[in-house]
């Protein structure tokens, strides 16, 4: 279903986000979605082009275009091409722009002014050639990340782009590479709730989510929380990693917790599990997935996180946030958070090394670690940087037919 969009002068506040999902639940959209309100109160229009929302259409147009249900990982595909030919159609008709500014996620709209990087297709394929390929569904995914890494390059080669705004400054270096000196470019940090996600939720919790999950008094407790793409996020070095120290009889007090995961991706880990690490029902958790994510991380020691790629991870803000050390590997975004022997350590790529650094953290006693967020941005301090991005390119916008 098309909705109209209206056809705003090009010096109001106006401003069209093109996402495949409009929704509070998507990492890539829902902190702009948390945005709206202060948006709104400035005097920002705001309308959507998407395949899924969960807007209210009363207070935000939308473009929701149609979509194949069987499309699956095809779908962000899918909705570059559909959006870029509806683009062209509303050039080809001269359709008035459809708004002030347009503010695309990468790789989605080649007519965007703003650009904001969460995913670098690229990198992730690199390090993926690196670690190699378990199945034939690995090597499939490989060349969708393939198509997004094209897709991506388009986005930054756009003549009618202005602004990128990378979510952390070591993403917003390995797209610098590709940009025309013109182009702008702002580090706009991921953003956490900061109601759910501060030291008195995790002290709320934490008792009940120990118990809940049968964990002793003496037991530590290391976290991991993903939706999936657990080999990218170093879930298995992670295990790895925890069998190497197990094996040491001081350390058998270890667990392992992992939050998320729909049930048929937890029923493969814990396959594979049964043959890489036998005795793994003693000493790891799966809670499978939580709608209230700080709830069973409050019982967490440390957040251990091993990741290969990231761009700035939300799980790694929201532990900080609650005040639970991080334990990470120098990845993409990880310099955004980490303050090594502030609010974590580094971990290194190599299961035997990160053994030796887990050892090193159950054994500090008092643990000297204390809340820090880094760079990381709460809902406010979001909301007004991104005024502050849109108000200055509002200034600098000159008419363009979309």
């Amino acid at each position: 279903m098309i909705l109209p969009v209206t056809s705003p002068d090009q010096r109001n506040k106006s401003v069209l986000w093109v996402d495949a999902f409009a929704c509070h639940g998507d990492p890539t959209m829902r902190q702009l979605l948390n945005a709206l309100p202060a948006l709104q109160a400035a005097g920002w229009t705001v309308s959507v082009w998407c395949l899924r929302s969960d807007l209210p259409r009363e207070k935000v147009q939308h473009v929701i275009f149609p979509a194949p249900s069987w499309l699956g990982p095809l779908a962000l595909v899918y909705f570059s091409v559909i959006v870029n030919l509806y683009a062209f159609w509303r050039w080809l008709t001269r359709a008035p722009r459809p708004a002030s500014i347009i503010h695309a996620t990468c790789g989605t709209h080649m007519g965007a002014d703003v650009c904001s990087v969460h995913f670098l297709n690229g990198v992730w394929m690199r390090k993926q050639l690196q670690l190699g390929f378990a199945d034939w569904k690995e090597a499939v995914k490989f060349c969708l990340h393939g198509a997004g890494a094209i897709l991506e390059w388009l986005q930054w080669k756009s003549p009618a782009l202005r602004i990128v705004l990378p979510v952390s400054d070591s993403v917003g270096a390995e797209v610098r590479r590709h940009l025309r000196p013109r182009v702008a470019m702002q580090t706009l940090p991921n953003s956490y709730d900061e109601t759910r996600f501060n030291p008195a939720v995790r002290d709320h919790w934490r008792t009940a989510s120990r118990s809940e999950f049968r964990f002793e008094e003496d037991d530590v407790v290391f976290a991991f929380a993903s939706l999936g793409h657990y080999k990218r996020k170093g879930f298995w070095l992670a295990v790895e990693a925890l069998v190497h120290l197990r094996a040491d009889p001081g350390m058998r007090r270890t667990k392992f917790l992992v939050i998320g995961g729909n049930p048929a991706a937890l029923a493969a880990l814990q396959k594979q599990l049964d043959e890489r690490a036998p005795d793994w029902k003693s000493w790891i958790i799966f809670t499978g997935h939580q709608p209230l994510v700080e709830q069973p991380l409050s019982a967490a020691d440390a957040f251990l996180y091993p990741s290969y790629f990231e761009a700035f991870c939300f799980a790694e803000i929201e532990a900080a946030a609650l005040g639970i050390p991080v334990l990470l590997t120098r990845h993409h975004g990880s310099e955004m958070i980490l303050e090594e022997g502030v609010n974590g350590l580094w971990l290194e790529f190599d299961a035997v090394a990160i053994a030796d650094t887990l050892r090193r953290f159950v054994q500090m006693q008092p643990r000297p670690f204390r809340r820090s967020v880094g760079r990381a941005l709460n809902g406010t301090q979001y909301a007004e940087r991104l005024l502050a991005v849109y108000d200055a390119t509002l200034e600098d916008c000159r008419p363009v037919e979309s």
